[in-house]
């Protein structure tokens, strides 16, 4: 069995248990994410990401049928190079600020955009031929996505992300990353 399969299905283990977890107080847990997706080429890498979030308390201009949110998004994912057979695995942890639709207020979809920088830090500092320098790395992000079922429960979205050290150790260019998520919220 392949790593990117083992993970999923731990990955998939786990979400059982946040869910009774969460229903017995467990506030810091308010959602499951996994998400795939591919580099622009340049290092010829597939992503498999699995993640957990915690929703922020407050919201701003939430008076109307937008509101901005946000959420803490804490993140392992392998990444594995065909150029040269390589592959690593990614801590993240990232702040991210969303614009969202209120479900109540939209038969239950949401359209959402988001946008998140976060720090990272990689098991290796080489893929796909690249150095990259560090195994601490910064990645910002922008999203779309779609929330729907009862209160926006799952979640589709979109995300280009990019990755590199911020010009720290020195200028690798960084990794650009194409992302489809889907997420299940437990409230």
């Amino acid at each position: 069995m392949t790593t990117p399969i083992r993970i999923l299905l731990v990955s998939l283990l786990f979400a059982g248990q946040l869910g009774p977890a969460h229903a017995a107080g467990n506030r810091w847990v308010d959602s499951f994410s996994l998400s795939v997706g591919t580099d622009d080429n340049s290092i010829d890498a597939n992503v498999f990401r699995l993640g957990i979030q915690n929703r922020w308390n407050r919201t701003l201009f939430d008076g109307g049928a937008w509101f901005v949110g946000g959420y803490w998004d804490l993140s392992l994912a392998y990444l594995e190079s065909d150029l040269d057979n390589s592959d690593l695995y990614d801590l993240g942890i990232t702040p991210i600020l969303r614009l969202q639709r209120d479900a109540d207020l939209s038969s239950g979809v949401s359209p959402f955009s988001e946008i998140g920088i976060g720090a990272h830090l990689l098991s290796e500092t080489e893929i796909g031929g690249r150095d990259l320098d560090t195994a601490l790395q910064f990645s910002s992000h922008v999203g779309l996505g779609l929330g729907f079922g009862g209160k926006g429960r799952y979640e589709l979205a979109y995300r280009f992300q990019h990755t590199s050290s911020a010009d720290l150790v020195g200028d690798t260019g960084g990794i650009d990353f194409h992302l489809l998520k889907f997420a299940y919220n437990f409230e």
